[in-house]
């Protein structure tokens, strides 16, 4: 007899409600919810573990300028920066430098204070391997601020949040 997955246990891991029904549905269709979630709160906190926010991926699609895919079906939205949504103006090029910059890469992954958000999307700054391209240094660069620095994004902050890790380095980029 499988025992339902408790609303309080998810709770008591620190397990956002954003991710209730995606763990609700996983646990009806067979995921073996008693001993996954014993491994995550061995970890202390989901936000350790790698399975849900991986240290490398590689980018399998590229939805729109700020939003792409990594192969284990995860969306990565790029933290602290903006660029125009379907049907804005410049959505289209925003895409498309993406596109050309990770699209198929394998790149590394890194997080901030916020990880996740209400649309279960991964929030994180993207470092991709590079030569001697725009703002490489020792063999890499920011994604999100060569977004900013080409004009394909702006940098986005919140007043009521904490202050992003990179939030300087990316305002710098838009003067």
């Amino acid at each position: 007899m499988r025992k339902s997955l408790p609303k309080k246990l998810l709770i008591s891991l620190g397990i956002p409600t954003i991710f209730f029904p995606g763990l609700i549905l996983a646990s009806i269709l067979g995921w073996n919810w008693q001993k996954n979630l014993s491994e995550l709160a061995s970890l202390g906190d989901y936000r350790q573990s790698e399975k849900i926010f991986p240290q490398q991926a590689k980018v399998t699609a590229v939805l729109d300028g700020d939003t792409f895919e990594i192969d284990n079906g995860q969306a990565v939205r790029l933290i602290g920066i903006d660029a125009p949504n379907r049907g804005e103006l410049g959505f289209e090029e925003a895409k498309n430098f993406l596109t050309t910059m990770i699209d198929g890469e394998t790149i590394k992954l890194e997080y901030d204070y916020y990880q996740d958000d209400k649309f279960g999307r991964i929030l994180a700054y993207a470092w991709e391997n590079c030569a001697q391209s725009l703002g490489c240094q020792d063999g890499q660069r920011l994604v999100n601020w060569v977004l900013v620095k080409e004009k394909q994004a702006k940098v986005v902050t919140y007043e009521d949040r904490r202050k992003l890790k990179y939030e300087e380095i990316l305002k710098e980029a838009e003067k």
